[in-house]
């Protein structure tokens, strides 16, 4: 399993994302934190404090993309585009998986995978 720490500034948008993004029907929730999962990938969502939250800036000059194995790219898209992200159509293939970009609400950009 993988895990990323990720600073948002919508928790529930977050957490409804990253929950269709990974099929997660229990994930934890408090006040400013969540954690949302499956067997293969683990997003540890803290909310950033008032002063620091802004508007999602979407785009590829990110100092890292975390990569999330999902079972399907076609219902990871679906899944984002319902809850304020957005995966690319574009895919790449490199054996044995297929890849696509995307955004979460908050703008981090992301990438998923599925086995081929």
């Amino acid at each position: 399993m993988t895990t990323i720490v990720l600073w948002v500034s919508n928790l529930e948008k977050s957490v409804s994302f990253y929950k269709e993004l990974f099929e997660d029907q229990h994930p934890y929730l408090s006040e400013k934190f969540a954690s949302v999962s499956n067997s293969n990938n683990e997003v540890l969502l803290h909310l950033l404090p008032e002063q620091y939250r802004s508007e999602p800036t979407l785009g590829e000059d990110n100092p890292i993309k975390p990569v999330f194995t999902v079972n399907s790219i076609e219902q990871a898209k679906l899944a984002a585009g319902q809850n304020g992200g957005r995966i690319q159509r574009e895919t790449n293939e490199h054996e044995p998986w297929r890849y696509a970009d995307g955004n979460d609400p908050d703008g981090h950009v992301i990438q998923v995978r599925e086995r081929i």
